[in-house]
């Protein structure tokens, strides 16, 4: 507690004050003992002016007393209410418009009394952006928005939250699911570590369960000639099927017919991912599109195809593979780059003594002179394939040389674990990239059979993208792995041993992550070729073919030093919108200086029209530019682009960006469940019906929160100190009036 004065008088005429009204009490005192008035009845009224002395000092000091207490806090939860145009829909029958369906809920009912009962709620509206209102402001809101974004207003609030000094964890999302903007919302909630809770209007009675559309295509935007290329389809419904849905879905290259597929989506499905192959026969840049049939014709879909737009080259990736120990597992990868045509390898085993053998395909670009020694001699690989080795016996300044290829230059590094694993503690520049954490004893090996098990995250990953559904959870036992401690921060693990654990969970057995622009595989095991030798028999590749040929394509470099000097093109984002802005950066790779470096480009647009683009340089990277449009019509539109150093033109590029027409806030499809119940599911939170209370957000799994709150009492701007004071003269004059003195 603390007391404060703001008086505006000066001290010396206050204790002025002060003294000449205890003298005047004094002079009152002796004046009562001369009229003989008894001795108990002078002291109190003495008592009393005294009091009255005091109260009449404090009010010229103007005290304000300052305190603290601790107080409980209910978990906060932020309440963030959609209020774009899509949300005056009719809602369902006799609930009037989307908005004013949900509001109700929130106002009042049982739903509405547990979520103030057991949250502190701050209410925002949202729509391009977020803003705070006022509980009392619900009553008069209205769907005028523009547009609706997402993942900007989640942003937007945490924010506004943080800008206050609060901490937002739990958000309730109110929503009709149909969101415009270009940011994915779950990414962003996890960045933020924000769980959204969804409570939606519900569905009218036109929402078609039926209707499903390609919600995205993902494939790489650059593969190899011959190579076989995989498409990753995502179909998804605004609800979930009510029978066995039938597709037919007919995949174009450059308008010819190079795959048809029968797809079904079971009852109860609102989601589902396909996976499609195609080997490019021709290079160039091809525009694949996916055109969706259902067999009844009035919900045909085949006129508004998904287009996606992939560059096929015809160049090989260059291997590099470093041996200590004659292993197995090198045979049959030997085996394995001898019949794949996209790559060339070389590889360097070591004979003892400091004595290397060299193996390598007859075509390969790069030739080395024995064992590599630094920097220079790694430039020429794509790829890096390090085994058991002992790195603390390589040439001074190669392992901080094989991390700079890598973290700078986009490569990629596999590492196969084997008994010098724990070396790699010695070498911080290559433990630092792995993506899993050593210990002294991770080179001893645990011994075997060791059943393995898929983690979720393989599933959708390309390193398992051709394993059939279950055929990853039948793999065949290894015989050893060698024990990490844990995955690192932001890894993947691809595979875990099923019962072998330690204090962190099941043995890591295959992991990956990204580390700046490259990428590291690791690979916990030697014994992985157990999968070729001890697979079912088939016709197809052996499951250990199908993981390393997926896996080193996964891990290909986007890049590839295809000539002295090259040209890459890069889209900030693969598809576009017409209207908006499209951002488009270029950057020159070459292993000499270029003098008077610049970039000169163009875009050509679906009706072959040709506009110039301007490519501005970035003052802190001379080798990097930026070229920024806003295409005005949808379909597919080229970018080309040349690389001049002195005037004279050294390396040329391409792309393309696939631009669809601007969509309208008015022309959704009814409300989006199958979105809302994504951002719920994939952050954590529920999908509400406010119906079920056990659906319902709950604050009890979360601890109650004790913060410190300053609390002020003003003495004299209250009025305390100046009735006081009445009350003090008034019962002064009382007991006089009473005892006749007055």
């Amino acid at each position: 507690m603390s007391l404060q004065f703001s008086s505006l008088w000066p001290a010396w005429l206050i204790l002025a004050m002060t003294a000449a009204l205890a003298g005047a009490v004094i002079f009152g005192a002796i004046v009562l003992v001369r009229k003989n008035v008894r001795p108990g009845l002078i002291a109190m009224l003495t008592a009393l002016r005294l009091g009255i002395v005091v109260v009449f000092v404090l009010v010229m000091l103007q005290p304000v007393i300052s305190y603290t207490r601790m107080q409980e806090q209910k978990p906060g939860l932020l309440v963030l209410i959609d209020t774009s145009a899509s949300m005056g829909k009719s809602g369902a029958a006799g609930k009037g418009d989307r908005l004013h369906e949900v509001l109700a809920e929130l106002q009042k009912g049982e739903f509405a009394t547990a979520l103030r009962r057991q949250h502190g709620l701050s209410w925002f509206t949202f729509a391009a952006d977020a803003k705070p209102i006022d509980e009392a402001e619900l009553t008069t809101l209205t769907a005028s928005g523009t547009t609706t974004q997402l993942a900007d207003s989640l942003n937007s609030v945490r924010n506004h939250w943080r800008a206050l000094g609060k901490k937002a964890q739990r958000v309730l999302l109110v929503s009709d699911g149909n969101d415009l903007g270009q940011g994915d919302p779950v990414e962003v909630a996890r960045r933020l570590g924000l769980t959204i809770d969804v409570l939606a209007p519900t569905p009218g009675h036109d929402a078609d369960p039926g209707r499903f559309e390609i919600a995205d295509v993902q494939s790489a935007r650059r593969v190899l000639l011959g190579s076989e290329t995989h498409f990753r389809l995502t179909l998804r419904g605004n609800q979930p099927a009510v029978k066995d849905a039938s597709f037919t879905l007919r995949v174009t290259e450059d308008g010819t017919k190079v795959l048809q597929q029968k797809l079904v989506v079971k009852a109860g499905q609102s989601e589902q991912v396909y996976s499609l192959a195609h080997r490019p026969p021709t290079i160039g840049l091809k525009q694949y599109a996916f055109h969706l049939e259902h067999k009844d014709e009035k919900k045909d879909q085949a006129d508004s195809p998904f287009r996606l737009n992939v560059l096929v080259v015809d160049s090989k990736y260059e291997v590099l593979i470093l041996e200590d120990t004659w292993r197995w597992e090198y045979k049959y990868l030997h085996r394995l780059f001898e019949d794949d045509p996209s790559f060339r390898f070389s590889a360097l085993l070591s004979r003892g003594k400091g004595n290397f053998v060299q193996f390598g395909s007859p075509d390969r670009r790069v030739n080395l002179i024995g064992f590599p020694q630094n920097r220079a001699d790694l430039e020429g690989f794509d790829t890096f394939v390090v085994g058991d080795v002992n790195p603390t016996r390589w040439p001074r300044g190669l392992a901080g040389a094989l991390a700079e290829q890598v973290m700078e230059e986009g490569k990629t590094l596999v590492v196969i674990a084997g008994p010098n694993l724990a070396n790699f503690l010695d070498v911080p520049e290559l433990y630092a990239l792995l993506p899993v954490e050593l210990t002294r004893e991770s080179g001893n090996p645990v011994e075997g059979p060791i059943q393995v098990r898929s983690r979720p995250e393989a599933s959708s990953s390309p390193f398992f993208f051709q394993l059939g559904a279950g055929e990853a959870e039948k793999l065949p036992p290894l015989d050893q792995i060698y024990p990490v401690q844990r995955k690192r921060a932001g890894a993947t693990v691809l595979m875990e041993a099923a019962k072998n654990r330690n204090g962190y969970g099941n043995l890591i057995v295959l992991a990956e992550h990204t580390v700046d622009r490259g990428r590291v595989l690791f690979v916990g095991t030697d014994t992985l070729w157990k999968w070729h030798t001890l697979s079912a028999a088939s016709e197809g590749p052996s499951p250990y073919s199908i993981f390393w040929q997926q896996a080193f394509r996964a891990m290909t470099p986007a890049r590839s030093q295809l000539g002295p000097v090259n040209l890459w093109l890069t889209p900030q984002t693969s598809r576009g919108e017409v209207g908006r802005s499209m951002v488009v950066h270029a950057e020159v790779q070459s292993n000499r200086p270029l003098p008077h470096l610049q970039v000169q480009g163009a875009v050509t647009l679906p009706d072959s029209k040709r506009h110039t683009l301007a490519f501005s340089p970035d003052p802190a990277q001379p080798t990097r530019f930026r070229a920024e449009f806003a295409p005005s019509v949808p379909g597919q539109h080229k970018i080309t682009a040349t690389a001049l150093a002195e005037s004279k033109p050294v390396a040329d590029g391409a792309t393309a960006i696939e631009v669809d027409d601007a969509r309208s806030e008015m022309a959704d499809r009814g409300v989006d469940l199958v979105n809302l119940a994504r951002i719920a599911r994939d952050t954590g939170g529920k999908l509400l019906d406010p119906s079920r209370p056990e659906t319902w957000p709950s604050g009890e799994d979360q601890p109650l929160a004790s913060v410190s709150q300053m609390r002020t009492f003003d003495l004299w701007n209250s009025f305390t100190l100046l009735l006081v004071l009445c009350g003090l003269l008034g019962i002064d004059w009382f007991v006089r009036l009473f005892k006749g003195l007055v």
